[in-house]
C-alpha cells in the first residue's frame, strides 16, 4: 500500500448478485468520502461449484496453493501492482478474495457469512453479528449506495414524469414477500390496506407503492384488489410491469414503510435518512440473528418496528444515527487496515 500517487487502489470482486454488489459498491462509496480512491470492479464466476465448495476451504489454508484456488474462477484480473485493497461480498467470492490477498500480499475486506472460512482469513471481516474471531468488525448497518442528495433529484424527476405536484407530500410502501422467516397471507394484505387508509386519513398523504421480485403475482393481485386505487399516487406491480423506482420513491416521500423480509431494502430506506417504519406480518419466525439486527436498528434510533394490525408509534428521524453508524465503521477500518495515508488532503 505504497502507491506514489496517494490513491487507494481497490479491487472490487463481484458475483453480480444485486444485494452483494450494492454492499461492496456502497463500502467503496463510503471510503471515497474519506480517502482518495480508485476502484476497479471485476465480475467473477466460480467454476465447478460443487467440487470447488468441497475443496476450496481446505486449499485456502495454505498460501502456497493460492494459485490453485484462482484457477477455479473466471474473470480474475491480473497484476498485483495495481491494487492496495480487495473488497467483496457474497460467499462465492470469499475464496478468491483470500487467495488473491495471499498472492499479492495486500489486505482484504469481506462482507457476509464466512461459510467454512474464518474471520482471520481477512484483514477485516464485516458482519452484522459478532463472530467472536480475530479481524471481525461488527457493522451497525451494511453499506449501500444510497446518496440523500441523489434521492432528492430522483424524487423531483419522478414528480415531473408522473405529473405529481411539486408540493404534494407522500408516504412510500415497499413490499417484499415471503422470506427471512416472514410470511404474508390475506390477513397481512388486509392489515396493509388498513394501515394505508389510516395514514391517509390522518395525514392526507397519498402513497407511492412498489412490489418486488419476491412479491409474486398472487400476493400482488391480493394487494391490487384490496388497496383503494384513490390512495395511490403511483404504483409499480413488479410481476406485471417492473420498474426500478425505489430510489425515486424514497426521494419523493416523507416517510418510508418497508416490509421486514428484505434487509437490503431496509438498509436502503434507513440510509435515505427519511423516517422508516419496518412492517412485520403476524406470521413471523425470523432467525434470531435477523430479528436481533432489526431490534438493534430500532434501539439505535434508525427505524421503528411495527407489527401489521397493531398501533404504530411515530418513527425516529434517524439521520444522525446513520452518520454515526457510517463513521464508526470507517474509523474501525482505518485503524485495522492503516488507511490514514490515503486521506483526502485539504
Amino acid at each position: 500500500m505504497n502507491d506514489s500517487s496517494g490513491k487507494l487502489r481497490i479491487l472490487l470482486l463481484s458475483d453480480d448478485l444485486p444485494g452483494h454488489r450494492s454492499q461492496s459498491r456502497g463500502l467503496v462509496k463510503w471510503l471515497e468520502n474519506r480517502y482518495s480512491v480508485v476502484c476497479y470492479e471485476s465480475s467473477v464466476r466460480l467454476k465447478c461449484k460443487l467440487l470447488a465448495r468441497l475443496i476450496l476451504p481446505h486449499l485456502v489454508r495454505s498460501p502456497f496453493l493460492a494459485f490453485v484456488v484462482v484457477q477455479f474462477y473466471r474473470g480474475v484480473p491480473s497484476g498485483s501492482q495495481d491494487f492496495d485493497l480487495i473488497i467483496s461480498a457474497g460467499g462465492s467470492t470469499s475464496f478468491l478474495n483470500v487467495a488473491l490477498a495471499q498472492q499479492w500480499h495486500i489486505p482484504n475486506v469481506f462482507m457476509g457469512s464466512k461459510r467454512r472460512l474464518h474471520s482471520e482469513d481477512f484483514a477485516a471481516h464485516l458482519t452484522l453479528e459478532e463472530t467472536g474471531e480475530p479481524h471481525n468488525i461488527v457493522m451497525m448497518l451494511a453499506p449501500t449506495q444510497i446518496d440523500p442528495t441523489e434521492l432528492q433529484q430522483k424524487g423531483k424527476e419522478l414528480r415531473l414524469e408522473q405529473g405529481l405536484a411539486a408540493d404534494e407530500r407522500f408516504n412510500m410502501l415497499a413490499v417484499g414477500g415471503d422470506g427471512a422467516g416472514y410470511q404474508y397471507d390475506r390477513t397481512s394484505v388486509q392489515n396493509i390496506a388498513e394501515l394505508m387508509k389510516q395514514e391517509y386519513r390522518k395525514t392526507g398523504k397519498r402513497w407511492l407503492l412498489t412490489t418486488s421480485r419476491r412479491t409474486g403475482p398472487v400476493l400482488e393481485q391480493q394487494l391490487k384488489e384490496t388497496v383503494p386505487a384513490e390512495l395511490l399516487a403511483d404504483a409499480v406491480w413488479w410481476s406485471e410491469a417492473p420498474r426500478k423506482v425505489m430510489v425515486a420513491y424514497m426521494g419523493a416521500a416523507d416517510c418510508l414503510f418497508i416490509t421486514a423480509d428484505s434487509m437490503s431494502m431496509i438498509a436502503e430506506a434507513i440510509f435515505s435518512t427519511r423516517p422508516v417504519v419496518v412492517l412485520r406480518p403476524g406470521k413471523a419466525n425470523p432467525e434470531t440473528r435477523y430479528a436481533d439486527a432489526l431490534d438493534r436498528y430500532e434501539k439505535e434510533g434508525l427505524c421503528r418496528l411495527a407489527t401489521l394490525g397493531q398501533p404504530i408509534c411515530p418513527p425516529p428521524e434517524g439521520s444522525c444515527a446513520v452518520v454515526r453508524a457510517r463513521e464508526a465503521l470507517l474509523d474501525e477500518l482505518s485503524d485495522q487496515l492503516g488507511l490514514n495515508a490515503f486521506r483526502h488532503r485539504c
